[in-house]
């Protein structure tokens, strides 16, 4: 449910955009209300179900999805929207680390362990495929609206079986943390949202530095409390552990580059080569299919090779991969993309499964929901990241690129100045038919040589990412 809202949310922006009339500013919040919801609920709501027992707290999350994606189904207005994705933001921070501890405490055997986590790693990434072929199929037969109607499908059936196939579970001597609570949702909410509406607006507008600032406080302040506490929400002399911290990196920067990949694929089939929603979620089942096929066997290459081995090889992959479409021109064809994609999606299948059975096995089994919780907290953390940076990146990039091709080719600077600034606020009217086809080559090729710069970095990050990989993860870390 939560990777099905992801990728659909996606897929179905530019027809919420036509249809409600929204700005690009305020689109932005359309898919960031999610994000944000979840990277600042998620650790709490790993302790509630620590606290008040894991089935209860996923099947509570499940109804709460449900009833959010009923309400963004009938949502006439952007902000109606917003809050019903909010509302599913709050839900997911519920699911996603219930449905880990719920996996992680019925089997008890680590290798056992780190094969079921790698199927419920594999339901994500069946969650983040078949979200863009759904919602293209929906989209050209019926409309945005019915995008939503898939998760509520979902979840009517997930309430029904959680109570018939799911045994209750919890912490026996777990101690509620309100400070904790409290500050840590302050501290990552407020950074979460400088990073979101940062890219938007600027990093050094005054409420972005506020924000910037309300964060660190927060945060010293969460540190201080956290270990004073006898029973803290995040166990922070874990991250003492040089092993412990490089799988939270690893989570994360996995989900930057994974995310980050898929979001400027989306823009080159859709801008670039104008493919239609459906075309567009079929051409990335390459990385979607890979993912969740290798995700499978993922325990086996960890047994065999060790968890060290195959994350470096994950990370080498979606470096590789990456790096791979940048061989995408402005005018060529599917071929140059499918491999790049493909590569890394076989990439985040070896690094997503065993980095969550590693953070999970690294501690004792009742604490495995914090595990859980913490993990999933830094892969969305990077989820938020990769949109926001390689998607800022690209944004910023583009006018500046266009204009110099158009000054190239002879376009006075000031008639491109103006041609840049229709072309970013959604108008390529009144142009001459000599300009006009001027337009038509300088604006996919600006387009595309931004999307290599985005594509280039999300390569970089994960190849840096293999160092501390090679030096600090320990084989001892995932057989505590």
């Amino acid at each position: 449910m939560t990777f099905v809202n992801v990728s659909s949310t996606i897929s179905a922006l530019s027809p919420l955009q036509d249809d409600l009339h929204i700005s690009s500013s305020t689109l932005v919040w359309v898919s960031s209300a999610f994000s944000l919801a979840v990277v600042s609920l998620v650790l709490s709501a790993g302790t509630l179900s620590d606290l008040l027992g894991r089935r209860r707290v996923f099947w509570a999350g499940v109804a709460l999805f449900t009833l959010g994606s009923f309400i963004a189904f009938l949502a006439g207005s952007a902000g109606l929207l917003i809050a019903a994705q909010a509302l599913m933001g709050v839900a997911a921070a519920a699911v996603l680390p219930a449905s880990l501890a719920i996996v992680s405490h019925t089997f008890a055997d680590p290798h056992e362990r780190t094969g079921a986590i790698s199927i419920w790693a594999s339901c994500a990434g069946l969650g983040l495929a078949i979200g863009p072929v759904v919602a293209g199929v929906l989209l050209d037969q019926v409309s945005w609206h019915a995008v939503f109607l898939t998760d509520v499908v979902i979840g009517l059936i997930t309430l029904v079986l959680t109570p018939l196939l799911v045994s209750e579970s919890r912490h026996p001597t777990r101690r509620f943390d309100p400070a904790g609570m409290v500050l840590g949702t302050v501290a990552v909410a407020s950074a979460t949202y400088a990073i979101i509406e940062g890219g938007a607006t600027g990093y050094a507008e005054p409420t972005i530095i506020a924000a910037y600032a309300v964060s660190a406080v927060s945060l010293v302040a969460f540190v201080r409390v956290e270990l004073r506490h006898g029973d803290p929400m995040l166990e922070l002399r874990l991250f003492r552990n040089a092993s412990f911290t490089t799988v939270m990196s690893i989570g994360a920067v996995t989900m930057l580059a994974f995310v980050g990949i898929s979001l400027l694929t989306v823009l080159y089939l859709e801008r670039v080569a104008h493919d239609s929603a459906l075309t567009t979620g079929v051409k990335l089942l390459p990385m979607f299919a890979a993912y969740i096929v290798i995700s499978a066997f993922a325990a086996r290459l960890v047994r065999r090779f060790g968890i060290a081995v195959t994350l470096t090889t994950g990370l080498v992959l979606m470096g590789g991969g990456a790096f791979a479409l940048l061989a995408a021109g402005p005018f060529s064809g599917y071929g140059a993309m499918w491999p790049g994609l493909f590569v890394a999606g076989v990439g985040s299948a070896l690094l997503v499964a065993p980095s969550t059975a590693a953070a999970v096995n690294s501690v004792p089994p009742l604490q495995a929901g914090m595990a859980a919780a913490s993990v999933n907290m830094f892969r969305q953390l990077g989820s938020v990241l990769g949109p926001s940076i390689l998607g800022t990146l690209v944004t910023t990039r583009f006018p500046r690129l266009l204009h110099d091709r158009l000054a190239s080719a002879g376009v006075p600077a000031g008639r491109a100045d103006d041609v840049v600034a229709g072309i970013a606020h959604g108008s390529t009217g009144g142009l001459t038919a000599s300009l006009a086809h001027t337009v038509s080559l300088a604006s996919p090729q600006a387009f595309t040589a931004a999307l290599h710069q985005g594509w280039l970095v999300a390569g970089i990050v994960p190849l840096a990412m293999t160092v501390p990989t090679a030096l600090f993860l320990r084989r001892r870390h995932t057989a505590a």
